[in-house]
């Protein structure tokens, strides 16, 4: 095989003898891990080959079929079951094939081009050219920017500016008494054009509140109370009701301090730098809702419950965290104007805040970190968007709660020892107890955490069989009363409430 041929068939050749050698490589190969996913896309890259011509293409067709292979790895491998979790390996090779995907996907450039993508390939050549020395060999920016069609960019100015800025990299090198003041001068075309389409927004919520009290209000301390919290302030009414318009940065401040006023009976926020991308954007959004509330959960069981509670949307991730693209997806595809997110898990949140950024919607996230959480955030559930926002973030931790999970290597943890095949209850982020014995040990936890409550619930995980643990339950506590559903979750045995 030549060093420089890509074929079709060669590449199934160094997946055939890369597959062989890394499974010759290992010691002990067993299905279920990278092994597994590196012979099945051996399986199906051969598959595919005939119907198409271009190895990445090929590659790329692969994908879907891999990830589901990737789900099964769990029931291929005993301990990646136990531990709730798809193998590791197998993950990392299937985003290297992502990040191929990805690459490919970039250099495709559109035959035409809406104002979104005219404002990019105006970023793009921005950033082209405020380096402070283009480099002698031609970048992989440089080559994209030089080989746009600007015939295809209908927007005059973007099409003026790509091709001067095509005319100013293949003459750069001969030219060097005026290529500085060039450059300059196309820099300040592209901050023009940028500018023309990206407004500095100074204050960026737009907030609107109506107050209500008994007494009068005092207009002017109102007005003293809230002035320096933003811009475009408009207070209207009279008496004991009155209205108030501020743009702002900080709208919980606004809220809180026009509360002292007397009791807020209608607030809106709106995002202006999200409209703003709304509206320039060439997949904008027609709303269809004024508001939801999205949930993230692993479990199919707390999926319908949390449906039944009142969510709008609930998304079952499973054992796989969703990625930050999906949760744009997900978000936008709610078309809704408003959403309250909020997830069973924190090592979600960071995916989550950045794909608020990115998506349409206004986005309020509630920080909650499991399921329970988010069954007590949804018990407080109003029809009035920010005022349910805020009740959600008070009512997080109103069910007291412990989690029961199985231990997989002897450990100690929080001062307490915990053998391997022990079952051990986090309460309060912390490890509490553990023991043997099931029953013994969720029986010492309430027993530990019980006050004055009297109905336990008990919720049980996927990989959970047996008999009901909630009836064991009972027979120890006669006077309780308990109940026991199905969440489906992974991480945990068992989510148990004290109400």
């Amino acid at each position: 095989m030549a060093s420089n041929d890509f074929s079709k068939e060669n590449i199934l050749k160094a997946i055939e003898n890369g597959c062989l050698a890394a499974y010759r490589g290992t010691d002990n190969p067993r299905e279920g891990t990278m092994l597994t996913l590196m012979s099945e896309f051996k399986k199906k890259y051969s598959e595919i080959m005939p119907a198409k011509e271009n190895p990445v293409e090929i590659i790329i067709d692969c994908i879907p079929h891999l990830k589901d292979v990737l789900d099964k790895t769990p029931d291929m491998l005993p301990v990646l079951k136990q531990a709730g979790v798809v193998d590791s390996g197998g993950a990392g090779f299937l985003i290297l094939l992502e990040g191929l995907e990805r690459e490919f996907n970039s250099r495709k450039v559109p035959e035409t081009l809406p104002l979104f993508a005219a404002l990019k390939i105006n970023s793009v050549v921005k950033k082209l050219l405020v380096k402070r020395s283009l480099p002698k060999k031609r970048s992989i920016t440089g080559t994209l920017v030089q080989n746009l069609g600007a015939g295809n960019i209908s927007n005059a100015r973007l099409h003026n500016i790509v091709h001067n800025v095509q005319q100013y990299l293949k003459n750069r090198t001969h030219n060097h008494s005026n290529r500085y003041p060039a450059r300059e001068a196309l820099i300040k075309d592209t901050k023009e054009f940028e500018s023309s389409w990206n407004p500095d927004i100074s204050y960026r919520y737009c907030t609107e509140l109506t107050v209500s009290s008994d007494n009068d209000i005092d207009s002017q301390a109102l007005k003293e109370q809230i002035m320096n919290y933003g811009d475009s302030l408009i207070i209207s009414g009279k008496g004991k009701t009155y209205k108030i318009h501020i743009h702002t940065n900080k709208p919980e401040s606004v809220i809180k301090d026009i509360s002292l006023f007397g009791n807020i009976i209608f607030r809106k926020v709106d995002d202006m730098k999200k409209q703003h991308r709304n509206f320039i954007s060439y997949d904008s959004i027609e709303y269809e809702k004024e508001q939801s509330v999205f949930c993230i959960v692993s479990g199919e069981g707390f999926k319908k419950i949390l449906e039944s509670l009142g969510a709008d949307y609930v998304y079952d991730y499973g054992k796989r965290k969703p990625s930050v693209k999906k949760l744009v997806d997900l978000l936008n595809s709610l078309k809704s104007k408003n959403i309250i997110a909020a997830p069973d898990d924190g090592d979600i949140l960071m995916s989550l805040k950045y794909a608020a950024s990115l998506c349409k919607a206004n986005v309020f996230i509630v920080e909650s970190k499991n399921a329970i959480s988010l069954i007590s955030m949804l018990m407080g559930k109003t029809d009035e968007i920010n005022k349910t926002n805020f009740l959600f973030r008070d009512r997080i931790n109103n069910i007291k709660h412990f989690m029961v999970s199985k231990a997989a290597k002897e450990s100690s943890v929080d001062g307490v020892a915990i053998k391997k095949g022990d079952y051990f209850i986090i309460s309060g982020g912390k490890i509490i107890l553990s023991g043997k014995e099931l029953i013994n040990v969720a029986a010492e936890a309430i027993n530990k955490l019980l006050i004055d409550e009297s109905i336990i619930t008990v919720y049980k995980g996927l990989h959970v069989k047996g008999n009901s643990l909630a009836a064991r339950l009972k027979i120890k506590f006669p006077g309780l009363d308990f109940e026991e559903y199905y969440g489906g979750q992974t991480q945990y045995h068992y989510y148990i409430t004290l109400e």
